[in-house]
């Protein structure tokens, strides 16, 4: 691949932007824009265009934004100002001329600060470029994190499924035992009051019918419980649910004391002019 400018996509080779063109970096770290990444992608799928290299991918977002590309380019532009700014400009040869010097000078004096306001300006937007870097980043984290939780909702929904069959599995053959208990309960009292043959025949041959039943749900509660498959389901969801929070609870910092947006290092600083560093809201900093 031919050699491009730091501040251009290797690609389209147009200048990288805030936008759609903004750099993002492969895991084999080249860097291209958002828009040649979007355009490389099929079926999932990216082929680096220096290296070949094969990334798992659905869209550029999914790849980090090149911030130490987007210092250089605008590093480069504001090389690009300060040169044009020391080109010396012709002189002024229209009305002002005629105006007295210290009118001459009360203009330079506002022409400085409108340019001290510029510079300003400039760099607040960077950092507010910045800062919109940062929060995209975490967006995209939480809508992961978010995919993730919906997937092990998802694996809990299933195993309280296969517990609730169970639980009423379990309260069936609960019924069967207490009424077979109940009726071999009866036949003791029965066989106590038997007076003749026939009642004794009688008697018997009932209890022997009320004992198969109770020797078959024994045999059937042996087999059928606990079902081998559902508890180890449950126990498997409940670990992989324990171990994922306690993961996410590592990677989005739970345990990390909270950011001050008031501290100065998370604060943008505004410098008017000459004046003090100030906060967005003019009043002096510290």
């Amino acid at each position: 691949m031919m050699d491009n400018k730091p501040e251009e996509c290797s690609v389209c080779f147009n200048d990288y932007d805030d936008n759609q063109l903004r750099p993002r970096t492969l895991p084999c770290g080249h860097t291209f824009c958002s828009q040649c990444i979007d355009n490389a992608i099929k079926n999932g799928q990216l082929t680096c265009p220096s290296c070949r290299a094969e990334h798992t991918a659905t869209a550029a977002t999914q790849f980090p934004i090149s911030y130490a590309v987007e210092a250089l380019v605008r590093k480069l532009k504001n090389i690009q100002l300060t040169t044009q700014e020391a080109v010396p400009a012709k002189p002024y040869e229209g009305p002002v001329r005629g105006i007295s010097k210290k009118l001459r000078s009360l203009v330079q004096e506002q022409k400085s600060s409108i340019s001290s306001l510029i510079i300003s300006c400039e760099e607040v937007l960077f950092q507010l470029g910045e800062y919109r870097g940062q929060l995209g980043d975490w967006k995209t984290h939480h809508l992961q994190l978010q995919d993730r939780l919906y997937a092990l909702v998802e694996q809990n929904k299933s195993a309280m499924q296969l517990l609730e069959l169970e639980d009423t599995s379990v309260i069936d053959m609960t019924t069967q035992g207490e009424e077979g208990k109940t009726q071999l309960q009866a036949m003791l009292g029965n066989l106590d009051i038997v007076n003749t043959l026939q009642e004794v025949d009688t008697t018997i041959g009932t209890a022997d019918e009320c004992s198969m039943k109770i020797e078959d749900w024994l045999q059937k509660c042996q087999e059928l419980f606990p079902n081998v498959k559902t508890i180890h389901t449950s126990v498997k969801v409940q670990e992989t649910i324990r171990e994922a929070l306690e993961m996410m609870t590592t990677e989005t910092g739970a345990t990390a004391d909270p950011v001050h947006l008031g501290d100065s290092a998370s604060t943008i600083n505004v410098c008017v002019g000459n004046d003090r560093c100030r906060r967005p809201s003019g009043r002096p900093w510290g």
